[in-house]
């Protein structure tokens, strides 16, 4: 897979923590909001946004959102050899999207994120802002796309505008080695480095105060490439689709 050029975390040294309060740092660091950095140079120029999570990290361009897994290590049992460690990549590409949609972070979160990398101040990036969520206003026509976090999983929301057809929406995974919908409606992405799952679509119009409920799921269209098939709704309404 191609590797994107994202700087790493700027760290500071201290002393090693003893396993107990290892393990609360741990479980502190997975309560944390997922959070988005803008990109002020820490990453390609073609980033608009950036995320760290505990297992990946995520990268937001204009028509496609890359994740990221770390490298692993895989030991032989017989004579105990470590494999070289290689990362792994997956692009979410959503096909026939609008290349240049407008791209803007929302609920800015306080504190910011600084690099300090060498000793060179001029490759430096300071007082960074950090967003709650990010919003890609017409994504399609009429269809915007909105990247939040929940309990520090990805979640993504499709906001469909009254009358547009939801089905103009297409994701493909260039980079899956196999694309599955299991019985549950899920779909499984297999990748070099894993199996990534993706739930069933929510699918939703809110009328009023009151959430109502539309049936939805994955269909395949291609080898790589899926879309969503939307049960019976009021097309006079906008309407949501919200998988994990």
């Amino acid at each position: 897979h191609r590797q994107e050029n994202v700087s790493p975390t700027p760290i500071a040294w201290v002393a090693p923590p003893t396993q107990p309060s290892r393990t609360a740092l741990t479980e502190t660091f997975g309560k944390l909001p997922l959070s988005f950095e803008i990109n002020r140079g820490q990453a390609d120029t073609q980033v608009k946004f950036v995320a760290r999570a505990n297992g990946y990290n995520l990268l937001l361009k204009p028509t496609e959102a890359v994740l990221q897994f770390p490298a692993s290590t895989t030991e032989h049992s017989r004579k105990s050899k470590i494999t070289s460690p290689q990362s792994s990549s997956l692009r979410m590409q959503f096909t026939g999207a609008n290349p240049a949609p407008e791209v803007t972070g929302l609920d800015q979160l306080p504190g910011k994120i600084n690099y300090f990398i060498g000793n060179n101040p001029a490759q430096w990036h300071t007082n960074i802002a950090n967003f709650a969520k990010v919003e890609y206003r017409n994504l399609y026509p009429g269809v915007d796309l909105v990247y939040y976090g929940q309990h520090r999983r990805l979640e993504y929301d499709l906001v469909v505008a009254p009358g547009v057809d939801p089905g103009v929406v297409k994701l493909s995974f260039a980079d899956a080695e196999t694309l599955n919908i299991d019985a549950e409606g899920d779909l499984l992405v297999r990748t070099a480095g894993g199996e990534i799952r993706q739930h069933k679509p929510i699918v939703y119009q809110q009328v009023g105060t009151q959430r109502q409920t539309i049936d939805g799921s994955y269909v395949r269209i291609g080898n790589h490439q899926v879309g969503f098939q939307i049960g019976e709704y009021d097309s006079a309404q906008p309407l949501v689709i919200d998988p994990v």
